[in-house]
């Protein structure tokens, strides 16, 4: 892999290297990094206190469909009802869960601009890359979360999930430095010729 000698640039994860090898095969790299666990998690958290109540609650409807209101009746709880309060205390405790999963997440991700293109590895499971040509992308919007870390947003998606919608960012998500990942952009979109919309 070629690189420029001006940036740092982090080496990507082994279960990583030999796909961003064959993806850049033949193009000069002008950035890559990862990205920092709690700075990737960070969208989790507000997430994480809804479950909070929402397990709570699940366990107080569990302990009183399983006699918890009534233990001097003698009658043992329908299975049905022990069931269906479980699934829902287990669906609460993934919702508190869900920021630990997301640093966990963090260390199968992988980002990196080259002169044609951006690109977003990511390996849970199976291999998900996507790439983003200079020619394609529209721009982006940088979020910066207080000295350099931040995110770089390239687009949002929205998920309609019964009355409510999900928005999810896509882009390089919970950088320790945007500003080295903003320049590399940059400079990919000049090479591009086209104008860097942020």
């Amino acid at each position: 892999m070629a690189a420029s000698g001006s940036t740092n640039m982090d080496s990507p994860p082994l279960f990583l290297s030999q796909a961003v090898a064959r993806e850049t095969a033949g193009s000069k790299i002008l950035w890559s990094g990862r990205p920092d666990p709690w700075g990737y998690a960070r969208s989790r958290w507000k997430q994480a206190w809804i479950g909070i109540p929402f397990t709570a609650f699940a366990v107080f409807w569990t302990w009183g469909a399983s006699g918890g209101f009534s233990s001097n009746s003698g009658k043992s709880a329908p299975t049905f009802f022990l069931l269906w309060g479980c699934m829902f205390i287990v669906i609460g405790v993934c919702i508190l869960l869900s920021p630990f999963f997301a640093a966990w997440k963090a260390g199968r991700v992988f980002y990196v601009v080259t002169e044609s293109s951006a690109l977003i590895f990511e390996s849970i499971g199976s291999l998900k890359i996507q790439s983003f040509d200079a020619s394609g992308l529209g721009g982006f919007e940088r979020v910066s979360r207080g000295g350099r870390d931040g995110d770089i947003v390239f687009k949002r998606t929205i998920e309609r999930r019964g009355k409510g919608t999900r928005i999810t960012e896509v882009g390089f998500i919970g950088l320790r430095d945007y500003v080295e990942a903003e320049q590399a952009l940059r400079s990919m979109m000049k090479l591009s010729g086209k104008s860097v919309n942020v």
